[in-house]
């Protein structure tokens, strides 16, 4: 009997020894390799297969291709996207695959850094990065983000502002970048404050409290600021500019060298330092390291209150205060005064046509004793006297008033006399009746000598 060709063939393997896996379907084995269904995720992946006979990766689909397994091959594929970690994975031609839909997903983003100057620190989530182009001095390297991760990226040269880059990546949210560039161009002072713990302000912009880091803008110039309550603020400017020979430096030591006086006043109080008036009512009084001011208080009708004031002086023990809060006392030298326009002015004396030249020096003379114990100079034939100085002390002794008559005669036909009631005024710290340099004109008269002018006008006239 003549065999069919199906039963010859199916006799024939019946016949040869059968080495496949029991778990390799029976199709495979009879008719070649199976076949998958490769899918990329994202879909815009392409997809490539290795080619056996040069290790070549050659292209068959974006998004899905048909992978078939050979005998005798890898069966390797490879899916690849740029701004991803590649995929490869490979596909035992033995193997039982119930689903052919095979998925590769790229789980990893890669972000292309370059980092310039090639010599600056890169660091990865705080860790600086070895091993890489960075190393090399090309400044280029790779930065993995997982799915749901972030990577935190530092670049950092000394003398240069930090820079920072952060990469997230969430799925459906914003891609990190397929490649970034990072270039350190401003310039950067670490910055410290003697005394510490002093406010920096850059620009007007705080950056902390005793340190911190000074950043120059490419192409700018920036003042850092440091101050501290009773201290004179400290300025330092720096440049970042081409061709600027100035160079900042990478740290710098920021001291504040004089002290700062809040000076309160009665707001009609004149302020004086050191004899210039600069100011009333209140004033910040600045003390600058090795030197000392002389501050007073004045007020029409009151004591004049006198500070002193000293910083980094050798043997000055007493820091100036941070606040100062003036008040004023009455001064009760103006109680027993008047506003005289007749003070250290010279009054001219008529002498009636009655009075001889002597008697009117005598009566004259007779009214300046009446008010003034001593004669100091008097002289009848030049017609001159003047008293010696009568001081009265007044709150304390903290002012001391004088007071003296002059007399001249200045005409002869007819006759008449010139007399000055000279009236001034010491209230400096301590003051002393020999301190003649320290006393100053005042423009008030003393009761007690306010009617000589005008009893000596009255009685000289003869009326």
């Amino acid at each position: 009997m003549r065999l069919r060709p199906t039963a010859c063939l199916l006799a024939a393997l019946a016949a040869v020894p059968f080495a496949a896996p029991l778990s390799t379907p029976l199709s495979a084995q009879l008719f070649g390799g199976t076949t998958l269904n490769i899918v990329a995720d994202p879909a815009t992946a392409t997809i490539y297969r290795l080619r056996a006979q040069d290790n070549v990766f050659v292209p068959i689909g974006t998004g899905n291709a048909k992978f078939k397994l050979e005998k005798n091959d890898p069966n390797t594929v490879m899916v690849s996207q740029e701004g991803y970690r590649e995929v490869r994975r490979s596909f035992s031609r033995d193997a039982n695959y119930k689903d052919k839909n095979i998925i590769v997903i790229l789980d990893k983003r890669v972000v292309k850094l370059t980092a310039q100057p090639y010599d600056a620190r890169v660091y990865e989530n705080g860790v600086q990065i070895f091993g890489k182009a960075a190393d090399q001095g090309k400044g280029n390297m790779e930065i993995e983000v997982g799915v749901g991760q972030t990577t935190t990226i530092e670049v950092k040269k000394v003398k240069y502002a930090t820079v920072k880059r952060v990469y997230r990546w969430d799925k459906g949210g914003e891609l990190p970048p397929v490649a970034d560039r990072v270039e350190l161009v401003d310039r950067a002072v670490e910055v410290t404050t003697m005394p510490p713990k002093a406010e920096l302000l850059s620009d007007g912009a705080k950056i902390g409290d005793g340190d911190g880091v000074f950043v120059i803008r490419r192409g700018t110039c920036g003042t850092l600021t440091a101050s501290l309550p009773g201290f004179i603020p400290a300025r330092q400017t720096w440049c970042n500019k081409d061709g600027d020979p100035s160079d900042p430096p990478s740290s710098f030591r920021l001291e504040l060298t004089g002290r700062v006086v809040n000076l309160t006043a009665p707001p009609a109080a004149r302020i004086v330092i050191n004899n210039t008036q600069v100011g009333t009512g209140s004033f910040q009084v600045q003390v600058k390291d090795g030197s000392c001011v002389e501050v007073d208080v004045a007020q029409p009708g009151f004591l004049t209150e006198h500070r002193k004031w000293c910083a980094a002086v050798p043997n000055w023990t007493q820091d100036p205060p941070r606040d100062e809060n003036v008040t004023l006392s009455p001064d009760d030298s103006y109680a027993a005064s008047i506003v005289s326009d007749q003070a250290n002015v010279n009054v001219t004396l008529e002498v009636g046509k009655s009075f001889t030249e002597e008697q009117a020096w005598r009566l004259l003379a007779s009214i300046v004793l009446n008010h003034f114990d001593v004669l100091e100079n008097s002289d009848a034939q030049t017609g001159y006297l003047r008293t010696a100085w009568q001081v009265k002390s007044y709150g304390d002794n903290r002012v001391l008033v004088r007071t003296r008559v002059i007399v001249k005669r200045s005409n002869d036909q007819p006759l008449r006399y010139t007399l000055k009631i000279v009236s001034e005024r010491n209230d400096s710290p301590d003051p002393k009746v020999k301190d003649d340099e320290k006393f100053q004109s005042w423009d008030r008269v003393l009761n007690v000598y306010k009617d000589v002018i005008s009893e000596a006008q009255s009685r000289l006239t003869g009326r």
